[in-house]
């Protein structure tokens, strides 16, 4: 596997989380896996980890001393051994303050470093086990060149090894001039047949997505979206072409990992059967941590999200004064956008009490609102699949969300008179249908009954990686056997 991001060392988002996750449960089910990532200047790097001797050449770009050194750190193999994790060590281009970019803005040279990130990989990989892999998997746009590179540029035994590219968020796609392609070391010839050429510029994900045996999303109503022109960012038709090898796999988190019942991290533990007197508990405390006042009887709403435009934080905020107004406390955490940050903030300064703000990325704090909170709001205006919500469920807050990615597919919309359903679904992102949204949530709060139930139902959701990563698995061994 080849990743920009993995949780536990570096990450800005549900990325890290779904490599790490997803590289366990493989391996848990037999499968040995090697994740390459590179080690950042941010980077947690754990005890017991060793550093392999000398370093491994990486070429990129056809010059003549095009060709860098790095140094491998590897972590102690966890999985019964089944599990190695490989941090590519390069200073000169990931020690630094950041892993896309620093307060001064998105570094210039990315599309260099993660060229460097997807050829060293796959060395890395011939190194560590004295062959090729049997399949490639390259996570979003920063490990598409992986694919490219073993099928282009790397001879005749690594363009044989099947790769399967994950788009996490093809809102992103690594687009770059054509000037790039020397520096970079990508063939003319796959520009020029139309492989990664679009609108007059080299796209990365568009080279990965022609050349891989499998193209998988976070979930499947995200793999039907992204080739339509709404959400195909302008790769819908290249998708529709290339449809026969596009499938969703859901994403999971890990339940045992997020678990209220054995997690340290909140204020009372709490299992389906006590959640009830755990999440008041949980909620006192969080109300007294964020400076919100004390009040049984009014639910608390809660948002954990990058504060962007495709998160709806905008349509959250338009709906602050009907929540106060219906005697609900909100509590907003995130970092996202400048202007958004500061409409946040001034929100909760012009409803003191009533609304609290964290402008933090901060997954212990998460793990207390989602622990805390009677209502976890999403809003999105598209979501690949989304982590959040499904934490939420698991620990007995009602998701809040619209109908469109994963969010349609791990929610079911709530039916009290039937006794069924997870979340509240609105089916547009639109201040409509999520102002009907909240009315709904305020009502069901006043029904003890349906709300234990509903609570009960979202805890009680398979969330997990095992069916997924059973679907993966069954998916390297096709390719790999072809």
């Amino acid at each position: 596997m080849v990743s920009a991001e993995m949780e536990s060392l570096a990450r800005t988002g549900g990325l890290g989380d779904v490599v790490e996750a997803l590289s366990a449960h493989l391996a848990r089910l037999g499968a040995h896996v090697l994740v390459v990532t590179p080690l950042y200047g941010v980077t947690r790097v754990p005890r017991g980890v060793s550093r392999w001797g000398g370093t491994v050449p990486v070429r990129v770009g056809w010059g003549e001393h095009d060709v860098r050194n790095v140094g491998v750190v590897e972590l102690a193999p966890a999985e019964a051994g089944r599990l190695r994790v490989c941090l590519m060590d390069h200073p000169p281009l990931f020690g630094r303050d950041g892993i896309y970019g620093d307060s001064h803005g998105a570094f210039g040279d990315n599309e260099l470093r993660f060229a460097v990130l997807s050829r060293a990989a796959l060395e890395i990989a011939a190194r560590a086990w004295g062959t090729v892999p049997d399949v490639i998997h390259a996570h979003d746009w920063h490990a598409t060149l992986s694919v490219i590179y073993a099928r282009l540029t790397m001879g005749k035994t690594w363009e044989k090894v099947p790769s399967v590219l994950t788009i996490h968020n093809l809102g992103f796609q690594g687009v770059l001039g054509q000037s790039a392609l020397d520096p970079l070391s990508i063939p003319k010839g796959a520009l020029h047949s139309g492989a990664l050429a679009h609108q007059g510029n080299v796209n990365l994900m568009k080279g990965a997505i022609t050349y891989a045996e499998r193209v998988t999303t976070v979930s499947p109503t995200y793999a039907w979206e992204i080739q339509t022109p709404e959400g195909g960012f302008g790769l819908d038709a290249h998708l529709r072409a290339n449809a026969h090898k596009v499938m969703g796999v859901r994403n999971g988190i890990d339940t045992l990992r997020f678990d209220p019942a054995s997690d340290s991290h909140i204020a009372l533990r709490f299992d389906a059967t006590t959640a009830a007197s755990g999440k008041a508990a949980c909620k006192r405390a969080l109300l007294t941590e964020l400076g919100l006042d004390l009040d049984p009887s009014a639910p608390l709403f809660a948002t954990v999200s990058r504060l962007t435009w495709q998160k709806g934080t905008d349509l959250l905020l338009a709906l602050m004064p009907m929540l106060v107004e219906g005697g609900a406390r909100v509590a907003l955490v995130g970092q996202g956008d400048a202007d958004l940050e500061q409409a946040v903030a001034g929100a909760a300064a012009r409803f003191p009490g009533r609304v609290a703000s964290r402008i933090a990325f901060d997954p212990l704090l998460a793990r207390r609102v989602y622990a805390a909170s009677d209502f976890f709001f999403v809003p999105s205006r598209y979501e690949p699949c989304g982590l959040t919500q499904m934490y939420a469920m698991r620990y007995g807050s009602v998701p809040i969300v619209t109908a469109v990615g994963g969010l349609k597919d791990t929610v079911e919309p709530a039916r009290p008179a039937q006794e069924s359903g997870t979340g509240i679904v609105a089916p547009f992102a639109g201040m409509v249908d999520l102002a009907l949204a909240c009315e709904d949530a305020l009502a069901l709060y006043k029904d003890p009954l349906a709300m234990r139930g509903l609570t009960q139902r979202a805890m009680g959701s398979d969330l997990s990686w095992t069916p997924s990563a059973g679907a993966y698995l069954s998916m390297y061994r096709e390719i790999a056997s072809r």
